[in-house]
This record gives structure tokens, sequence and C-alpha cells, in this order.
């Protein structure tokens, strides 16, 4: 299987100019804003929670990071800085379960 980071900046962080979508799954909500996602190759679901879930929603299209931030600092009174190291969190827990992928 190929990198789902392909090109990485110096620090080892996803490129900020890369697209993230997220991959065909069954999606099951859960109590206390969760969600259970499952890819259809897959044998186990994953149980996604914090600003996961919102995060997930928002990859219906491709995105960047930048364009994440964005959409979540209209929600949020956290800094931008905070806001944009829980999407690279999410995004890379994301990556490693083989839920998103990137262009």
């Amino acid at each position: 299987m190929s990198s789902l980071f392909g090109n990485r900046d110096g620090d080892g962080r996803a490129a900020r100019f890369e697209m993230y979508q997220k991959v065909a799954v069954v999606e099951r909500n859960l109590a206390g804003g969760r969600l259970l996602v499952q890819r259809l190759d897959f044998d186990r679901p994953t149980q996604l929670s914090g600003s996961a879930p919102l995060i997930w929603d928002l990859l219906d299209t491709h995105k960047t990071v930048d364009e994440l931030v964005e959409r979540l600092a209209e929600r949020f009174s956290d800094s931008s800085v905070t806001i944009e190291a829980g999407v690279r969190s999410a995004l890379d827990s994301l990556a490693a379960q083989g839920l998103v992928v990137t262009s």
C-alpha cells in the first residue's frame, strides 16, 4: 500500500497544499457525538470522538488543512494554532486507520 502522506514538508508533517477526503464507509451515529465508521473492506469499525466526527463531516469533499482550520475557526474560539494542531492530529489518526486519502 502506498503512503497516504506522500508529500511531506521538511518537518515530516503533511504538506499544506495536500487535499484530504474520506474514503467510502458505513457510518452510524452514536450517543454523545460519537461516530462509528467502517471501511467496506475492513472487518472492524472505528469509533470517532471529540473533534474527529466534525472533521470527518467536513471531508465530504477534498479539503486542505488550511480549509479545515478555517471552517473550524468559524465554530470555535480556540486559536488557529490550537485548531490546526487538532486537525493535524485527527488527520494523522484517520490516515493511519485508512479512513482518509490525499491527493
